[in-house]
């Protein structure tokens, strides 16, 4: 079933704030916060899935808006956290048994204890089984707002032919502005990339940052430097930071979760893209993830053809 929202339909029976979910429904039933040494953890069941929502970097940098805790039952890696309309949702990971019946066991009864709907978000499609398999009934369902933009990396770049004649326009319309540059992205030029963020953020409302404070979300990724691999890179101009774009690698494709320029300016998005794209050891796909039913959005990355269109489902489950 196809819905128009991950939370179109749901009864509106919790909506807390983070201290009331972390007292009532996390620490009660023995949830608790990530931390650092919980990388590889995340690593071992995010195995796979090219959705930076399943990743520890998500986790790590999104916490303060959305207060993810998490707890293993059995060999399912069971993450709840607030929404942005402040009610509480589930993650489930699967293990190598794939079986998730104990957790929803578990989240059911917690969570009708609590009062509240169960909503589990962010299902690969190849997980989508695992649900409808359960002896509960599981409503899925899948928004096209929240499917991730795949591109096969060669091509991406490819600029031979009489259809991809926008992309070497892009390029050197770009190139041609002054003195370009592009430099790998590096711990030691992360703070020109944070520059870029604060000329975005003195052009644009908070509002603007659909999820809560991206610049501060993206800050936190610097602890995070010398334990992940990151890549991407910082396109100058005349000396001038004037974008940057993060990748890592998941499921064997590179997942562009952070991405930004100083201001629009024709060409500079595909110039920086392209230039992440050909460095040496790019994996073969790259995921630029949703478009957020930004008609803008959606319409600048449908324009290099992606490859496919990844769905990523939610699951209604009766409490």
């Amino acid at each position: 079933m196809i819905q128009t929202s991950l939370h179109a339909d749901m009864q509106k029976a919790c909506s807390w704030g983070p201290a009331e979910f972390e007292s009532r429904l996390a620490r009660r039933y023995g949830f608790q916060k990530f931390r650092l040494e919980d990388r590889e953890l995340v690593d071992r069941y995010s195995s796979g899935s090219i959705f930076f929502d399943l990743s520890f970097t998500n986790f790590w940098a999104w916490d303060e808006v959305f207060h993810y805790y998490y707890r293993l039952v059995e060999d399912t890696l069971a993450v709840i956290y607030l929404t942005l309309a402040h009610e509480p949702a589930a993650i489930l990971m699967p293990g190598l048994s794939r079986r998730i019946g104990p957790a929803v066991r578990f989240l059911r009864e917690i969570f009708a204890r609590e009062g509240c709907p169960l909503q589990v978000d962010y299902i690969p499609e190849e997980w989508t089984p695992l649900f409808r398999e359960l002896d509960v009934p599981a409503e899925l369902y899948s928004d096209r707002d929240w499917s991730d933009y795949v591109y096969n990396t060669a091509d991406f770049t490819n600029l031979e032919g009489g259809e991809n004649k926008g992309k070497r326009r892009e390029l050197k319309r770009f190139a041609n502005m002054g003195n370009v540059e592009f430099q790998p992205l590096q711990e030691g030029n992360f703070d020109a990339a944070m520059e870029v963020f604060q000329k975005w953020c003195a052009w644009h409302t908070c509002e603007a940052c659909y999820y809560g404070c991206e610049q501060k979300a993206f800050a936190r990724i610097r602890e995070l430097w010398s334990l992940r691999e990151y890549y991407g890179g910082v396109v100058y101009l005349d000396g001038a930071p004037v974008a940057f774009a993060l990748g890592e690698t998941l499921g064997g494709c590179a997942c562009y979760s952070f991405q930004k320029n100083t201001e629009n300016i024709r060409g500079l998005t595909y110039y920086l893209s392209y230039h992440c794209a050909v460095y040496p050891g790019h994996p073969p796909r790259l995921n630029w993830c949703e478009d957020m039913g930004l008609e803008g959005l959606r319409e600048n990355k449908l324009r290099y053809r992606p490859s496919e269109i990844v769905s990523k489902y939610a699951a209604k489950i009766q409490v």
